[in-house]
């Protein structure tokens, strides 16, 4: 089988982020991404070297053979089951990255492993890529996190209508938006227009790696998350752990 690069596997833990926020989970967190988020506070995925890593607002640059690190889908379920009795006490296992649609392929025999045992599978991804049927088969969830102009990327490279539409069709998905200020609601109406999905699966997030910033941004968002039908999100392992890793 195909080996998945891997960035790190821990928990268990709570859901820190969207719809499923609070709850128990593990995750596993794929590195690459084919995104570069100027805000990026998983930079570790893929900021390897300092062309990639000038790409951030805090430049720096994370050793790869300490950041991606080859596992096979039996290594990846060995692990987890360290971690969790995942074959007798199922949970949810979140796939996060990086994206994780970039190694769809590779990561459906674990899916299928922990969906057989009763886990919910949750896919974090930012909308650039449509998952796979056989891959799809396996998601319980998608949490979905479209970027906006304020994460630095160009426009054609973030915004895929296309992929928009897929996962706006399917209730498997819910969509989470980052936010800096009230001003990225217009960007964010445009895009759940487009991708034509249900605003009651719509939430929005403050961006910020500190509990201050995101309470500070999140009380000028939620009066107009409200009046469009959209959910607020707190980031809720920055709350109880600050910017730490593994949590």
């Amino acid at each position: 089988m195909k080996p998945i690069k891997i960035n790190e596997i821990f928990g268990p833990t709570v859901q820190g982020e969207g719809a499923a926020g609070g709850r128990h989970c593990l995750f596993v967190r794929v590195a690459e991404c084919n995104l570069r988020c100027t805000w990026c506070d998983t930079a570790y995925t893929w900021a390897f070297s300092q062309p990639l890593a000038d790409k951030l607002e805090v430049p720096v640059v994370f050793p790869k053979d300490e950041n991606l690190i080859l596992m096979s889908p039996e290594l990846v379920l060995e692990r987890l089951t360290t971690l969790w009795s995942i074959r007798t006490k199922p949970t949810m296992v979140v796939f996060s990255g990086g994206e994780p649609m970039m190694q769809a392929s590779a990561l459906t025999p674990v899916m299928e492993v922990l969906n057989h045992y009763g886990n919910e599978c949750h896919v974090e991804t930012a909308a650039t890529i449509i998952p796979p049927e056989e891959f799809d088969a396996y998601v319980t969830q998608y949490n979905v996190s479209p970027k906006l102009a304020h994460s630095g990327n160009r426009l054609e490279l973030r915004r895929k209508p296309e992929v928009l539409k897929w996962f706006g069709s399917t209730d498997k998905a819910w969509f989470k938006f980052v936010m800096r200020s009230p001003e990225d609601f217009a960007e964010i109406d445009e895009l759940v227009q487009i991708a034509g999905v249900n605003p009651h699966h719509v939430m929005v997030m403050p961006e910020g790696v500190t509990a201050e910033k995101n309470m500070d941004i999140a009380k000028t968002l939620v009066d107009g998350a409200v009046e469009r039908g959209y959910g607020l999100s707190y980031r809720t392992h920055i709350l109880l752990w600050k910017d730490v890793r593994g949590k």
